[in-house]
């Protein structure tokens, strides 16, 4: 069967990317002064992947021996016999849109990922029927063939999780084909593939964060030699020596990092990734076993430093002191970090945020990325907020805008920090040596091992 996995994006001056923020995805609009908007151009010309669940289900359906095409739109003079449709909160009308289109010509649409799962009824109304959990491991329980096809109606419940493990490889390779995967914010588009090593979290910032949604609060892991095995098959066949782990927390099981670490040691290949960790589970010696593995950047969020408001949100940190001590160990191990703050999280005022602003600066991170809190549907924090959410369209959640009335500041008023925000990180001399030290020292390690000019 001829297969289309959709992946439909409005056309907008920003990055909007369906991966992030568990699947919901996220659209980066950095603010509205001129450093956030070179920011906004830098993201929108040099980062993009699609959604790592919509290659897992290519991947799926292509071991069943189905023809299968990815697409950002749909192709003009080309039939197929299913099509399944990519969702996301921040690009949810105009995947509504193309749904409305795909079965007006009559091929059966199915929509996949996290936000259709937790708000079904839009996209059922398209005429689309709707998978619950995830839609490669659907798949592998009910593989699809014409007799199965005719089932694909409503609201399919989710299906046994498989192990990781059984799981064919995603299909980057048919992606390739369309966007290569780039990740290249320290100079040059550098081809990037996300991989997994885990799914799942169970931490208590549930409350307002997405990744639990369809991913659950059990954590699940991938074994570290099928892990290397699939950097290897990449970095083999499409060059690919650059991973970023998409995991919700990596390394929450430490044993498993580390056995990790020793399997891309044992390969006797050069990678280099990026994680999103906590610092709690960052310890010296597996940071550093994790660098000599190719660990190139940590990603750790902070948040704010508001305890009012880290306790209203649930979310549990280091103290303050912990965290500076535990990035600077990783910055003196040549280990590059980008720490995540949330502007105003419920009780922020302006001035509690420029106590956490200031505290950004003093850590002086090689990248800080801030964004806004924002309540998304099926999440705790979405019952708590409903009533008082500002907006009509699913597509300005940003995560980027306020969308909710926030008993202390304005949509105009976030607006204003954030841009504010970003210029005072990025405009200072102590951070702007930082980033050009760090962008000749990357360039030097290309050109070592060749990877320039390709």
């Amino acid at each position: 069967m001829k297969v289309l996995i959709l992946d439909p994006y409005p056309n907008r001056p920003y990055r909007i990317s369906k991966d992030t923020s568990g699947g919901y995805g996220t659209a980066n609009r950095f603010g509205d002064g001129w450093i956030s908007r070179a920011i906004t151009w830098l993201f929108a010309n040099e980062v993009d992947w699609p959604p790592l669940y919509c290659v897992y289900t290519a991947g799926v359906l292509r071991d069943q021996g189905h023809d299968v095409t990815y697409a950002r739109d749909w192709l003009e003079g080309e039939s197929f016999d299913l099509c399944l449709v990519t969702s996301s909160i921040v690009c949810h009308e105009t995947e509504l849109e193309a749904i409305h289109e795909v079965a007006d010509r009559g091929v059966p649409v199915g929509v996949i990922g996290p936000f259709a799962m937790t708000l079904p009824s839009p996209y059922l109304a398209g005429g689309a029927f709707v998978i619950q959990g995830e839609p490669e491991m659907f798949f592998m329980e009910h593989p699809l063939n014409e007799d199965s096809l005719g089932t694909l109606k409503g609201v399919l419940p989710a299906a046994p999780s498989t192990s990781l493990d059984d799981l064919p490889l995603p299909a980057w390779d048919i992606v390739f084909s369309v966007t290569p995967p780039r990740f290249g914010l320290l100079g040059g588009k550098e081809t990037v593939l996300p991989i997994a090593a885990s799914r799942g979290c169970p931490y208590s910032c549930m409350n307002y964060c997405t990744y639990p949604l369809q991913q659950g609060r059990k954590v699940r892991t991938r074994a570290p030699e099928k892990i290397v095995e699939e950097m290897i098959h990449w970095q083999d066949t499409l060059g690919v020596s650059y991973f970023i782990f998409r995991d919700p927390v990596f390394a929450i099981n430490p044993k498993h990092a580390h056995a990790l670490s020793d399997a891309i040691g044992a390969s006797g290949r050069k990678f280099r990734f990026t994680v999103e960790a906590h610092l709690r589970n960052m310890e010296p010696d597996l940071a550093k076993r994790l660098r000599d593995a190719g660990m190139d950047m940590v990603k750790v969020g902070i948040e704010t430093v508001n305890p009012e408001a880290l306790n209203s949100a649930k979310r549990i940190s280091m103290e303050s002191d912990e965290q500076g001590q535990r990035i600077a160990l990783l910055e003196t191990m040549g280990i590059k970090v980008t720490c995540h703050y949330i502007l105003a999280m419920p009780g922020e005022s302006l001035e509690t945020w420029k106590t956490t602003l200031r505290y950004a600066r003093r850590l002086n991170t090689l990248f800080a990325q801030i964004s806004v809190f924002t309540p998304y549907p099926g999440t705790p924090a979405y019952a708590e907020f409903e009533d008082r959410i500002l907006v009509d369209h699913f597509e300005t959640f940003t995560q980027y805008d306020l969308v909710f009335r926030h008993e202390n500041l304005t949509p105009g008023d976030v607006r204003n920090m954030l841009s504010d925000s970003y210029r005072d990180y990025y405009l200072r001399p102590s951070w702007v040596f930082k980033y050009l030290r760090t962008l000749f020292a990357g360039a030097s390690y290309k050109k070592s091992y060749g990877i320039l000019g390709k």
